[in-house]
Order: structure tokens, then C-alpha cells, then sequence
């Protein structure tokens, strides 16, 4: 962790409201997209990123200064958005069955998986199949990949993040890969 980002916290475990809003501001964009890319609601990912900020915010004291902070972050960002995932998978519904209502019931409409207008370019249509393939991993394998493409974050930061040994963290990883690419081959985009 860099001297400044020590400075911040040090302040912020003194009341500074300014090193507060600093740490806010620095963290408040990559978490909130880390969220977005593991729950794939934009509406929930706000919720989660903010309960994680505000964790993070509010539990300061038991920062461990030898390690990193964006890794201390991450890590509870990550236990909140799998917390939410497997929450979501217990509710469960029919799309056959109509949906009861006030004025009666009514038939769910889904909407066609048909590509959008020709308009949209390649690279356009192989990131959509790229995060369609990145969704179907399990969220330990979302989380991993996420942390380490995404956040940039290194396996050292990730094993502590995920409180996992480095080498099952290095497996998770080619394993996560390789299910992405059987995944893009299979959808002929390499």
C-alpha cells in the first residue's frame, strides 16, 4: 500500500471527513463496476457497492495496514455479491405459469435472444458474447476472474481477498479461462 493511501486511512481513523470522501471517491468507481460485471444488474450493483463502501467506511479500524486496501475492498464487495447471487437463485418461478395481478392474471413475455440490428459492430458482438460466457461461470469463478482482469488485482491479492491458498487461486483462474474459451468456441467467435 502506498504512503498516501496509509496517510488517508490514518486520517480517516482520526474523523478527517476529507481523507473519508478522498477514500470514497478513489474506490467508488471500481467497485461499483466490479459489482455491475458479478451481479449483471445495475440497479443491485449500486445497492451492493454502496453497502461495501459504507462496510468498508464504518469497519476502518480493522484495516490490516500489511496488506492491501483495494485487496480489503474487494474482498468485502466480493462476499456481498456472492451473498446477493446465491440469494437471487432461491427465488425460483415458472415462465410457464401466469403471473396474478389486480385486474387478473396475465402471460410473462420474454424478450427474443435475437442479435440486435446489423449496425452494432464485431467487436461490439464478441464483448456481449463475452460477458454472456463470463455469466455462466460459477460466481467463484466470476469473482476470480473478475478481480484479477478487471481490478488488475495480483494472485497474492486475490488469495487474500478470497481467503484462499495461491495455488488453488492460479487454478481457479486457467479453469475459469479455459471455460470461457470452450464457451467463445462453441459460439465460433475465436
Amino acid at each position: 500500500m502506498s504512503v498516501e493511501d496509509r496517510e488517508i486511512i490514518r486520517n480517516c481513523l482520526r474523523g478527517d471527513s476529507r481523507s473519508y470522501r478522498t477514500l470514497l471517491l478513489r474506490f467508488q468507481g471500481p467497485v461499483l463496476n466490479y459489482c455491475k460485471r458479478m451481479v449483471r444488474d445495475s440497479g443491485q450493483a449500486e445497492d451492493i457497492a454502496q453497502e461495501a463502501l459504507v462496510r468498508t467506511l464504518t469497519r476502518l479500524e480493522r484495516y490490516d495496514e500489511r496488506y492491501s486496501f483495494s485487496a480489503w475492498i474487494f474482498k468485502i464487495a466480493t462476499n456481498l455479491c456472492i451473498d446477493h447471487l446465491r440469494k437471487a437463485k432461491r427465488i425460483a418461478f415458472s415462465l410457464d405459469e401466469d403471473i396474478q395481478g389486480g385486474d387478473g392474471s396475465f402471460r410473462r413475455e420474454m424478450p427474443g435472444k435475437t442479435a440486435p440490428p446489423s449496425e452494432e459492430t464485431l467487436a461490439n458482438e464478441q464483448m456481449q458474447l463475452l460477458n454472456e460466457a463470463l455469466a455462466t461461470l460459477p460466481e467463484h469463478y466470476r469473482a476470480i476472474l473478475l478481480l484479477r482482469h478487471r481490478e488488475d488485482l495480483s494472485y497474492d491479492e486475490i488469495a487474500r481477498v478470497l481467503d484462499l491458498p495461491i495455488g488453488t487461486v492460479k487454478i481457479r483462474i486457467h479453469r475459469a479461462r479455459e471455460h470461457i474459451k470452450r464457451s467463445l468456441n462453441r459460439d465460433e467467435v475465436l
